[in-house]
């Protein structure tokens, strides 16, 4: 069994299996066992970072004079989709189109 740092992925920009960028690895769930956790998926979003920074960094006026567009859901890249064998360059191992949508 391989390990890596949750820390070496967050962040990484994903592309899909033809090249295709989906956005940034932004979470990781997985599900706890009695020793240890395992990884169920990833999700690959294309703003959240800049969600949560100005959420946080800017006040509610500020936030409201900016205009947004709604920001599609992220991607949930299930365990098995995703390859880390390059750490600095994860990416999946289908198409964009073949990956669901969080809720």
């Amino acid at each position: 069994m391989r390990s890596i740092e949750v820390r070496a992925l967050l962040g990484k920009k994903v592309f899909d299996s033809e090249g295709e960028p989906l956005g940034h690895l932004e979470e990781i769930e997985a599900e706890r066992g009695d020793e240890y956790c395992v990884v169920s998926s990833y999700l690959v979003e294309h703003r959240g970072l800049l969600d949560r920074i100005s959420s946080w960094a800017l006040s509610a006026s500020m936030r409201e004079k900016l205009e947004r567009r709604p920001s599609p859901r992220p991607y949930r890249v299930a365990w098995d989709q995703m390859d880390l064998s390059d750490v600095d360059h994860p990416r999946t191992l289908v198409p964009k189109d073949a990956l669901e949508r969080a809720q």
